[in-house]
């Protein structure tokens, strides 16, 4: 502790950026606990509001087909519920969602304040659509809030929850419309073939499906992939930082090992043997990184906590418990304790293996010109004394010139890495509109498809047409139902054709079918709502999304409900027309938003690691910068007491690390490029959809600037620091 003290005293502004950028390095590495973090609010919340394992729309049953239902083997619980779109005196459009409240063991309503309705005229909603006592207005009739609450399914919206008779009173046939159900085994193949055994129960009646339904396999939540899926790849970036400051730690512990030098060699003289002096050494980077751990665990902590709570509020709507993921701190410190000991061990051999003679003198014993690229390098034409000075020093030090330039590197790469990720996501949200020439969207809220196509037959510039989900070879994807002859979309073929009417034929995007070997004139087993149907695939389309276009006519055939459709697409921002049903319009503006927001809280997310990462390494190269003055410093003195002035010395030093800034800004340049296709590739393997990757071209001459202009103040820093010892006592050496 007295020898860390000390050494404390001797450099403490060295040492503690090591310690901040160790513990900011580690702090980094914490985002990897996210997933145990959000996934623990997000099981305890399944768990005590019991999320069901099956979630699907119908059409509307009465209890005898419940009781049917119930009797599936594998079925644990079946239980119906009610919803109806509904729209406030405001024009807020929402759900009015029926429970029972006395028997359900699914979607419990959590409440913060107030009560269960007990009446019909009661709901419990959100606190954003008013207090306790206030009166609602959906569709004509008055509700009176008696509570404030929610369910985990729906916790990212605003809500009615009333008794389930109020809402079935409101259904076609005055049934319920939503089915949800527990299963005893929920593995994947499981919860699927229930929901088949399900479909073949309901059709008797001519009952079926209105909506895909979803399955939530293994206890999971309908957001845990993305969730794991950000997190580990902002965890990458979080172990780049780790690993750029194991290389400060390893330039800080090697400067104060080497300063110690002439003190390790006095003791080696009076009979000190090497072992305890390397030991006594390596406490330096075992005491920089305990105080780096003491500071980094917590912020780890604190970090995974934060960003699963922005990830949470923003996507589910749902505040998280604060939870510690102790397999990752645990990893962190031992990954760090480690990479210390690594890099302390060899700072420490290297200085007790010196020879006593040349570490008595304090001087260097391998002078310039003893490798070949050291002649090598004075066959260069370099300019100069200054110049010839700085190149040299380069070649003489190959280890830390490779050092800095990797540290460079990784500043530049992660400088390089955010905008480009923003502009590949900026192109992909473009390049998913592109195809589609409407101003306004409007489709109904209600489930299936609840209004007739001929509703537009009077407005020239409006479609109507079908928007639903399905799945193609085990990946759920969008479904839109257009006719044959539409002026809302642009297929931009890249082989095939556009589909013929009421011909079966579809039209795939063309970055999903590459990604499961589809080609023009396989067959496609299409499973809808209703059940799985066969359509030729007669085209690819280059839309960069996960998307089958099909004739309206056949889509809505097959979906049980011919000449109806859910959505009309308009040439207007508005439409002219009063359409049957509750229905959401939105405007292209209102879509760009929408990516917008989703976009700017992904990439706040990696700039902050970006940040931590640039910061790590802006500190490790002014490590470096410290320990060649250090090893330096004989020579340095001697150009002052030949008359070399600070200037002379700031040109020596901008010259020795700008071409390595050159360099390391060329090297970062690449490493951003390929850390930023590395993250597409993941995105687009893991969603099979084809995304793209737009480099942030634009911001290379900033980056550029940014990094020569740190370089040439990290110079100016470092000479006025070395300036401050007296030359006499520099050049004999003296503590």
């Amino acid at each position: 502790m007295k020898s860390m003290l000390r050494q404390f005293r001797r450099a403490p502004g060295r040492i503690l950026a090591s310690v901040f950028a160790l513990a900011l390095a580690v702090g980094a590495i914490g985002v990897l606990a996210i997933p145990t973090v959000s996934g623990a609010t997000l099981r305890q919340a399944a768990g005590g509001q019991g999320l069901a394992d099956i979630v699907v729309d119908t059409t509307s049953l009465d209890q005898s087909q419940l009781a049917l239902i119930n009797e599936i083997d594998n079925v644990a619980v079946a239980e119906g519920q009610a919803t109806v779109a509904v729209r406030l005196s405001d024009g807020f459009l929402t759900r009015l969602v029926g429970l029972d409240f006395d028997t359900q063991t699914m979607d419990i309503v959590q409440l913060t304040d107030g009560r269960l309705p007990g009446a019909v005229d009661e709901v419990v909603t959100s606190k954003s659509l008013g207090a306790i006592g206030d009166h609602l207005v959906a569709d004509g009739s008055s509700y009176e809030i008696v509570g404030h609450g929610g369910t985990l399914w729906w916790s990212d919206s605003d809500v009615l929850y009333a008794q389930l008779d109020t809402v079935t009173a409101l259904t076609e046939d005055g049934g319920t419309n939503r089915l949800v159900i527990t299963a005893v085994d929920d593995g994947i193949d499981d919860l699927r073939a229930i929901g088949d055994e399900v479909r073949l129960v309901l059709q008797p009646r001519g009952d079926t499906y209105t909506t895909f339904p979803t399955y939530l396999p293994d206890g999971s939540t309908p957001i845990d992939q993305d969730i794991e899926q950000v997190s580990t790849l902002i965890g990458l970036l979080g172990i780049v930082a780790g690993l750029v400051a194991l290389v400060l730690l390893a330039s800080t512990t090697n400067t104060l090992i080497t300063e110690r030098t002439r003190e390790v060699a006095v003791m080696r003289a009076l009979g000190g043997r090497s072992r305890p002096l390397r030991r006594r050494l390596r406490r330096i980077s075992f005491g920089i990184t305990g105080m780096a751990l003491v500071i980094g665990l917590p912020l780890g902590v604190l970090i995974s906590n934060f960003i699963a709570r922005m990830v949470l509020e923003e996507f589910v709507g749902i505040t998280p418990d604060f939870a510690i993921d102790w397999r990752v701190i645990a990893g962190s410190a031992i990954g760090v304790l480690l990479g210390a000991r690594l890099v302390a061990a060899r700072a420490a051999r290297g200085v007790t293996k010196l020879p006593l003679a040349e570490a008595l003198r304090d001087r260097e014993g391998a002078p310039f010109g003893n490798r070949w690229t050291h002649r090598l390098a004075t066959r260069i034409p370099t300019g100069g004394l200054f110049s010839r000075i700085a190149t040299r020093q380069s070649v003489h030090r190959p280890a830390r010139t490779l050092a800095v330039v990797i540290q460079i590197s990784a500043a530049v790469g992660a400088a390089f890495l955010i905008p480009s990720l923003a502009n590949s996501v900026n192109e992909f949200n473009s390049a998913t509109h592109e195809p589609w020439a409407w101003e306004s969207t409007t489709q109904a809220r209600d489930a299936g498809l609840p209004f007739s196509a001929s509703v537009v037959a009077e407005s020239a510039d409006a479609e109507s047409g079908i928007y639903v989900e399905g799945e193609l070879e085990e990946w759920q994807i969008d479904l839109y139902g257009l006719e044959p002859d539409t002026e809302m979309f642009d297929p931009m073929l890249t082989s095939g054709r556009w589909i013929s009417p009421e011909s079966r034929e579809a039209v795939l995007s063309a970055g999903f079918a590459k990604r499961n070997d589809l080609q023009v004139g396989d067959t496609l087993m299409i499973e809808l709502a209703s059940g799985e149907f066969e359509y030729h695939l007669v085209g690819l389309a280059n839309d960069f999304s996960r998307t089958a276009y099909l004739d309206r006519t056949d889509l809505a055939a097959d979906l049980g409900e011919p000449g109806m459709v859910n959505t009309v697409w308009s040439m207007r921002d508005h439409l002219d027309i009063t359409l049957p049903a509750a229905t959401r319009t939105s405007t292209a503006a209102d879509l760009d938003a929408d990516d917008n927001a989703g976009r700017a809280a992904i990439v706040t997310i990696f700039s902050a690691i970006g940040v931590i990462v640039a910061g790590v390494a802006a500190l490790a190269v002014l490590s470096s910068m410290t320990v060649s003055l250090f090893e330096r410093r004989h020579e340095l003195a001697a150009m002052q007491a030949l008359g070399a002035s600070r200037r002379r010395l700031r040109g020596l030093l901008i010259r020795e690390l700008l071409p390595l800034g050159a360099i390391g800004v060329l090297g970062g340049i690449i490493l951003g490029a390929l850390g930023t296709r590395g993250i597409i590739m993941s995105f687009e393997a893991s969603n099979a959809v084809d995304i793209g990757v737009v480099d942030a071209l634009g911001s290379v001459p900033l980056i550029a600037a940014g990094t020569f202009a740190a370089l040439v103040l990290l110079a100016l820093a470092t000479v006025r620091s070395a300036a401050r010892r007296p030359v006499a006592v520099t050049l004999r050496g003296a503590a």
